[in-house]
């Protein structure tokens, strides 16, 4: 079963950051439209289930 942490779109908070908290991380994905380029940003926790979810992309491995 797939989870956030292995999606590319997964960014984890760094330990420095007021809103830190062990395996959270922000779910964040570039868009487009007419007008131009933005980002959609959403909280997730690095063990959430990600195998719904239509925008997983598993990371490549370095």
């Amino acid at each position: 079963m797939a989870n956030c942490a292995e999606c590319k779109s997964f960014f984890p908070i760094p330990e420095s950051e007021d809103d830190f908290e062990q395996g959270k991380g922000d779910c964040i994905r570039e868009e487009k439209d007419p007008k131009g380029k933005f980002w959609l940003s959403k909280p997730v926790m690095s063990d959430m289930p990600a195998d719904n979810c239509k925008y997983f992309t598993k990371k490549l491995a370095n």
